[in-house]
């Protein structure tokens, strides 16, 4: 108790000098929690994004120039681990409002959409049994299309052409979506174009096809991917006679996160080296700690203090720096992090384990950097501590 306290009190012999090792200690604990946090929203937000743009499924495809047909929709809605299935069929064309032109791809989809891709209705209602088999001329469009050519929210019950097969068609817009890939969106551009969805089998007339080329699949919760996926392509396979195409769109999300975990360990690694520099700054106060007080190492040697007690003391010294730093630079961290989410509008959630890791770190940090002024301190002898002035 008496080295605690002989530690606790020899902090801020030199207040300064202290303070400057502390602010060092908590820039480098810092550092590491920011970009942790960081990269750990980063990777949620990722994955939910591919999630909500149906990446959390599987596709299987026609052979080229090949289309399924209601017959094998049904198959694949048989099969074992498959908990929804829907056509699929898409085009990348030019979609005209008010004079101006962009491009969209526009899915052609059934009323089931909702259970594969997160199509959130903000406005009007979704596409219905009825409209997919009749035929309607209708779409559902996203809120970005929507602010981006009417510079407003709602734009249900407006009208917008689309091209098809070299025609401009007209629809009716019955929804506003806020679908998946906005954030993607903003990051790459015109490599994420805006949505829209029209009846699979509204887009089938106007291509002159009656089937779909896809069929996007949900799986139930304890599926696994690759054996649903085998079992599918055997049994389609025999249903089109010719090779059709799967993919574990899983893949896809999984190698994003590794993209993002890479990432992340580079950084962290780099905000580590701060770390070290705040080791070596403890280090050196400590160093300078025993110089100025190896008289009085001396005394305590005289009157029976061990080695080990010296060296007790020296390094619960260099821990109380680290700690008092570390709690600092978390603190900062952690409130960073809440306000950064708060302004963005995400959720925040303090990372425990990133949090305990960094204090770890830097404890350790200052176990390994104090051990040689610590041990230095106790390898002096009494008698020439004593004569130095």
């Amino acid at each position: 108790m008496e080295s605690i306290k002989s530690a606790w009190r020899n902090v801020f012999r030199q207040p300064s000098r202290s303070i400057l090792t502390i602010m060092s200690i908590a820039i480098g604990v810092f550092s590491v929690l920011l970009i942790g946090t960081i990269s750990n929203l980063g990777r949620e937000a990722v994955s939910q994004e591919l999630e909500s743009l149906g990446m959390n499924g599987i596709t299987v495809s026609a052979g080229t120039g090949s289309t399924f047909s209601e017959d094998a929709l049904e198959l694949a809605e048989a099969s074992a681990g498959v908990a929804e299935a829907t056509p699929l069929s898409y085009c990348y064309t030019d979609v005209l409002v008010r004079g101006s032109e962009t491009k969209g791809l526009v899915w052609g989809v059934d009323s089931n959409i909702t259970g594969i891709i997160s199509l959130n209705l903000l406005y009007g209602r979704s596409i219905s049994r009825e409209d997919v088999r009749t035929g309607s001329r209708v779409c559902l469009v996203e809120q970005n299309f929507v602010r981006q050519l009417y510079q407003r929210d709602n734009a249900t019950g407006k009208t917008l052409k689309i091209m098809l097969d070299g025609r401009e068609e007209e629809f009716t817009i019955i929804g506003v979506v806020e679908a998946g890939g906005g954030i993607l969106q903003s990051l790459m551009g015109e490599s994420v174009p805006l949505f829209l969805y029209l009846p699979y089998t509204t887009l089938g007339e106007y291509s002159g096809s009656e089937g779909f080329e896809r069929i996007a699949i949900r799986l139930t919760e304890d599926a696994d991917p690759e054996r649903v996926g085998t079992v599918l392509e055997h049994t389609l396979n025999n249903e089109q006679g010719e090779p059709v195409k799967v993919e574990n769109l899983n893949q896809y999300a999984e190698q994003f996160s590794a993209i993002l975990d890479t990432v992340s360990v580079v950084l962290s690694v780099i905000a580590g080296i701060s770390l070290l520099v705040a080791g070596l700054s403890i280090m050196t106060v400590m160093l300078s700690s025993v110089g100025e007080r190896t008289r009085e190492i001396g005394v305590k040697k005289s009157i029976g203090a061990s080695n080990g007690v010296i060296v007790r003391e020296f390094l619960l010294e260099a821990i109380f720096l680290s700690l008092l730093g570390s709690a600092a630079g978390t603190g900062a961290g952690i409130l960073a992090g809440w306000l950064g989410c708060t302004i963005l509008g995400i959720s925040y959630q303090i990372p425990p384990t990133l949090a305990a890791s960094c204090i770890g770190c830097a404890l350790l940090t200052a176990m390994i950097f104090g051990a040689y002024p610590a041990k230095k301190a106790a390898s002096l002898r009494p008698v020439e501590a004593l004569r130095h002035d």
